[in-house]
């Protein structure tokens, strides 16, 4: 799917077709909820389990192929926040993996990580789709709701990102620019370009609601920042495309970072100073 070839804008169209018919199978969605819910519940009798999806498939950019992320919530435990791995965490993780493991009917165990944030891995066997289960916190599921949100702000966001999974798939470097990163960049570029407002001006006058970050946003228009739609149509997709590359293609990223938050260009060495007082000692951490 070549810039300039005839076909560019079909072919686009026909994978953003397949990607919505993915993001809205709501059966789909709501027998894979209902049969991990029915898993855990003998594990958590007492405890509520808010079962949240999220991932390229809710985003509206899958393929066929593309896993499905799960972030379960025990006991309402969203609000909770840790740079280290919890008592909690260790026991959840334990529980939901020996559940998963006997209901062989359901799943399929593949594996498991550890570090910071477990995720257990199992493939759903009614679908034979991969899921990959979170169960630590809920930022990368609040953050998936943002990014919905400012792709229906500028709709062209979504199809930039679309073709940049293929064409980094093609040039085999699909490891090292994966889908999150691709989100980040084509946010990014469209804020300094004047056509996406920063998240910080989104979230102006939010409290924290998962430790010392903000998940939550305003639904504000695009006409509160005077930004304009880009219209959807081959010309305007294929001139993003085309100005996407040539930026980054002279980005400076040894010394300067994306920064959706503050929707510009900072240098490195300034970074800590510009985040949040409440966000500063998490700043370079892993």
């Amino acid at each position: 799917m070549d810039l300039k070839t005839r076909d560019f804008w079909i072919t686009l169209l026909n994978k953003e077709r397949r990607a919505n018919k993915l993001q809205n199978n709501g059966r789909f969605h709501q027998k894979i909820t209902s049969e991990l819910v029915a898993t855990l519940r003998p594990e958590f009798p007492s405890e509520s389990i808010q079962i949240n999806l999220f991932g390229s498939r809710i985003l509206g950019l899958a393929g066929p192929d593309s896993d499905l992320d799960i972030y379960v919530d025990i006991d309402n435990s969203s609000t909770i926040y840790s740079t280290t791995v919890t008592e909690k965490v260790l026991h959840e993780e334990k529980v939901i993996t020996k559940a998963l493991q006997n209901n062989r009917s359901m799943w399929a165990f593949l594996k498991k990580s550890g570090g910071k944030r477990p995720v257990i891995v199992v493939r759903h066997k009614n679908s034979n789709v991969q899921c990959d289960i979170s169960f630590t916190n809920s930022l990368t599921y609040g953050q998936n709701k943002l990014v919905i949100y400012i792709f229906e702000l500028q709709p062209v966001a979504r199809l930039m990102v679309i073709y940049l999974r293929e064409w980094a798939e093609k040039q085999q470097i699909k490891s090292v620019f994966r889908s999150h990163l691709l989100v980040l960049m084509v946010i990014f570029f469209l804020q300094v370009r004047g056509y996406l407002p920063s998240v910080f001006q989104l979230q102006s006058g939010l409290s924290p609601n998962v430790g010392p970050w903000i998940t939550t946003f305003c639904k504000l228009n695009l006409y509160d920042f005077k930004m304009n739609k880009i219209p959807l149509n081959a010309d305007q997709t294929r001139q993003k495309l085309a100005e996407f590359f040539s930026y980054y293609s002279t980005f400076n990223f040894s010394r300067m970072i994306i920064c959706p938050y503050l929707g510009r260009e900072v240098w490195r060495r300034e970074l800590k100073y510009l985040m949040p007082q409440r966000c500063r000692q998490f700043v370079g951490r892993k």
